[in-house]
């Protein structure tokens, strides 16, 4: 299936070009890369955005800045299903990594 690198939308066989931004369709999404930002690195893969929220807000209360990317899925434009394409990730500074691991252990232990 032909996806729209930047709507990241999936599409039916057959179609190249993107409806919504007319971007030409591609095979398969490019990889996710890290935040453009002061040394951002991973924190965590999260199950949705909504743990990611809850995290961002939890670690923008210590003074931590940080960055979600992802998405939980994107719709078919054929269907009503959503199919998960990539994953919800949350990136803090380097500098801030040792901290922000504590915060994500404490709220995300059951997970």
């Amino acid at each position: 299936m032909p996806y729209c690198p930047n709507c990241r939308f999936e599409y039916k066989e057959g179609m190249d070009k993107c409806p919504d931004c007319g971007a030409d369709l591609v095979e398969q999404l490019p990889e996710e890369t890290p935040p453009e930002g002061p040394d951002f690195v991973l924190l965590r893969n999260l199950p949705s955005r909504l743990y990611a929220q809850m995290l961002q807000e939890a670690l923008k209360n210590e003074g931590i800045p940080s960055m979600i990317k992802g998405d939980e899925g994107i719709p078919l434009r054929t269907t009503t299903i959503h199919i998960p394409v990539s994953k919800i990730t949350i990136w803090v500074p380097e500098k801030d990594v040792a901290k922000a691991e504590e915060i994500a252990d404490q709220m995300l232990d059951h997970i």
